[in-house]
């Protein structure tokens, strides 16, 4: 989907999309007090840097905003994903890329992995799902929107109906930055310190953040809470 064409169903889905959940994250390098190793920051990728996650939905799909540090123009190589756990099936401890992720006793049914830089700009992304025995991937992302990559926005759409999600619905889920192959997650949203100090070595998630696929308001219960400002704000 073209930009233009991103930004009219942008326009749509926020006339009837529910408010959106708001997950902060700790920043910088952990000498300073920030959650990425001072490895990572020394190389200067800031750009693997989740400082929040936004995530909304309207009837159909399911919106996410990773907010990075860096531009993600200026170094394209960046992927981020979501493992998701929606409870609807025994899930796994590892994802569908194989990266080198522990999930701290956690399991996932879904991973949802983008990458930056689709064949020399834009964004592309894979819906896998786990069968109980293997990953498969069954979908791609249903959009995207790369026009703020400069200022760090990761910005796609799921459709539930891929994730075998409606309204009413809870998830838990984590966010990770990673690099590509056997890479582990350079930055867990669940984490407020670092989750590994090295390429080589595997990463850790902390405890799973949670989200409830809610009904999406009308139009006009929108414009009568004050627009479109109103967050649902999580950690």
């Amino acid at each position: 989907m073209n930009k233009t064409t991103f930004g009219i169903a942008m326009i749509a889905m926020l006339a009837g999309a529910a408010s959106a959940d708001v997950y902060g994250d700790n920043t910088g390098s952990h000498v300073a007090g920030g959650d990425v190793h001072d490895f990572f920051y020394s190389q200067g990728f800031s750009h693997l840097d989740i400082a929040s996650v936004e995530i909304t939905n309207d009837m159909n799909n399911l919106y996410v905003d990773i907010q990075l540090v860096g531009d993600l123009d200026a170094t394209a190589w960046g992927k981020y994903a979501l493992g998701i756990n929606t409870g609807v099936n025994a899930g796994d401890t590892g994802n569908g890329w194989g990266r080198n992720i522990d999930w701290g006793g956690q399991t996932i049914t879904h991973w949802v992995a983008t990458w930056a830089d689709d064949g020399g700009s834009g964004i592309g992304g894979q819906v896998w799902d786990w069968d109980g025995g293997a990953w498969n991937t069954n979908a791609n992302i249903a959009s995207s929107d790369d026009s703020q990559h400069a200022s760090g926005h990761q910005i796609f759409a799921i459709s539930l109906a891929d994730l075998g999600l409606s309204v009413g619905d809870s998830f838990t889920f984590d966010v990770v930055s990673t690099g590509g192959g056997f890479d582990p997650g350079v930055d867990h949203l669940s984490r407020s310190d670092f989750a590994t100090d090295d390429w080589g070595n595997q990463s850790v998630a902390g405890q799973f953040l949670s989200y409830t696929v809610i009904p999406a308001p009308g139009s006009l219960a929108l414009l009568g809470l004050g627009g479109l400002g109103v967050a649902r704000r999580r950690r």
